[in-house]
Order: C-alpha cells, then sequence, then structure tokens
C-alpha cells in the first residue's frame, strides 16, 4: 500500500482538495484549515447552530495532560527530550515547578500525580503486546489528512495518531474503564464509531484503498492504568457510517442555505431514557422479590 505524505510547506489549496496526507503540519494551522473534521461532525449532530457558533476553547490542563500522554505513547524520544516530570513536587505553586516553566512551556511540566499518571500510563500501555506492536510498526505519527468528499462537495479532514505503513489507523483513548461493556458506551457517547467512519473514509478517499485496520489503543487514567486495544464490529461501523453521512449532508445544506438551526424539538414533556427505566423495573423487580 503507497502512503506518500507531504511536508506542511508544501500543502497547497489544490492538493487538499484532491487529497493528501501531510507531515509535521502544526497544531494550530490543521485546526485553524478548511474543512469538516469528526468533531465538527459532532456538533453538527448536536444542531447546525452549536457547530456555526462554536468558540475554539483556551487549552485546559486536562487538556495538556492529555497531550502529554499522547507523546508519551507517540513519541517517546521527544517526551524525554521536552517534558520535565517533577514528581516530587506537589502542585504548581511549589518553587521548583515556577523554574522550570522559566526554560519550559508550562504545559510540558508535570507535577506530582500529573507525572505519575502519565508515566504509569506509558508503562502500561507498553506492557500490552499488541499496542506496543502497533506503537513499533513503522509508520507515521500526528499524520494531517484532507480530501474533498464526491458525495457532497465538502472538504473534509482528519488527523491520524498513528498510521502505519500498511495502513492500519490506530487511535490513542484515554478513558475511565477500559473493560469492554463500560468502553462500549464511550464509544457511544463520544461517536468513536463516527470517528473510525470519518477516518476510514478519508483514507480511502485519497488512496482508493481501505484501511487495513482501525482500531483503537485504551488506557485506563487511573491505577492500574488497564491498557487494551479494542476493533470496532460491523454492525458498529455500519452505525457510524450513516451518522458520518447524515452529519456531513446537514452540514452541505446549512453551508448552501446559509441557515444553521438551532436544536429542533422546543419546549415540552420529556422522559428519561429507556435505558434509565428498564433500570428502574429491574430495582423495583428485585426489591420486590
Amino acid at each position: 500500500m503507497s502512503i506518500q505524505p507531504i511536508h506542511y510547506s508544501e500543502l497547497t489549496p489544490e492538493l487538499m482538495r484532491s487529497g493528501c496526507f501531510v507531515l509535521d503540519m502544526p497544531n494550530d494551522a490543521y485546526h485553524a484549515s478548511e474543512g469538516v473534521s469528526k468533531s465538527g461532525l459532532d456538533l453538527i449532530a448536536r444542531s447546525p447552530a452549536h457547530y456555526r457558533y462554536s468558540v475554539r476553547r483556551d487549552p485546559t490542563r486536562a487538556m495538556a495532560i492529555g497531550s502529554a500522554i499522547h507523546c508519551a505513547l507517540l513519541e517517546p524520544e521527544r517526551f524525554r527530550d521536552e517534558y520535565v516530570l517533577l514528581r516530587d513536587v506537589k502542585d504548581r505553586r511549589a518553587s521548583e515547578y515556577k523554574q522550570a516553566i522559566k526554560s519550559h512551556p508550562a504545559e510540558n511540566v508535570l507535577v506530582a500525580s500529573e507525572a505519575d499518571n502519565v508515566a504509569a500510563m506509558q508503562e502500561s500501555v507498553f506492557s500490552q503486546p499488541e499496542a506496543l506492536a502497533a506503537l513499533a510498526a513503522p509508520g507515521w505519527r500526528e499524520l494531517s489528512a484532507f480530501v474533498e468528499c464526491p458525495v457532497t462537495g465538502v472538504m473534509l479532514r482528519c488527523r491520524f495518531d498513528l498510521l502505519t505503513a500498511k495502513g492500519e489507523a490506530y487511535d490513542l483513548k484515554k478513558t475511565q474503564d477500559a473493560r469492554p461493556k463500560e468502553f462500549s458506551k464511550a464509544v457511544n457517547n463520544y461517536r468513536y464509531h463516527v470517528q473510525d467512519a470519518h477516518y476510514s473514509r478519508v483514507f480511502e478517499l485519497i488512496t482508493g484503498k481501505p484501511l487495513t485496520r482501525f482500531a483503537f489503543i485504551v488506557v485506563e487514567e487511573q491505577p492500574p492504568n488497564t491498557a487494551r486495544v479494542f476493533e470496532l464490529d460491523a454492525l458498529s461501523k455500519e452505525v457510524g457510517k450513516f451518522y458520518a453521512m447524515r452529519d456531513l449532508k446537514t452540514y452541505a445544506k446549512c453551508e448552501a442555505s446559509g441557515e444553521w438551526p438551532h436544536p429542533g424539538g422546543g419546549d415540552g414533556t420529556i422522559t428519561i431514557p429507556n435505558w434509565a427505566v428498564m433500570q428502574y423495573e429491574d430495582d423495583l423487580e428485585e426489591s420486590i422479590t
């Protein structure tokens, strides 16, 4: 399988529309680029107004820790060179922290529990054979991708955490619970199946071939930091494809009309979700017996 990324300095609007993978694209430049991403599809799914009027949030400490985890797993050598782990410093009010941020970006200086958690997650993932094999495979990290959708004419974009030379895509996810049943809830809540569909389609539009694999490398945020590798089943992938295309078509319609409606439904009576009703019925029956 031939995957031939270009360098960011070579990127042009024409190449973006025809389809390309881009190396060394700054994060800010990627987010400022034309194109609908998976997070954009999530906003469209909530309502077109949420997409149109969204404001990019300033980076939070949690986001900085997420970036540190990605760097520790995807680029461990860069992590060692660029990050400072103050494991004996309890918080960021300490003089050691204030001294460290004079020579390093604040987001690259981790204290106590932050440093311990990142180090523990790194150790756990590296001890998971399948995850380690994926991370060791030849390929590209933080690889941006752009292509025009032939159905809607909309520019699509995504950023692969890891794309191997064999066409295998892996995305890193930190989670509260890596048990299959519990992580499946996260897949639905955070629409990871839509991400699978979106990334897979972008790849196929660029290369003319499907991804060999799309999988999630999952690691728990708290000890024991269980790490696992999950791949969605065929039904989950079909559901993801449906919603990805539905939301993309909604975006295209709004872009053409200039109308970005708020969520429908209006005021009225609501009920708790079906799963909560079923849980109530089970609990009620158990309390009677």
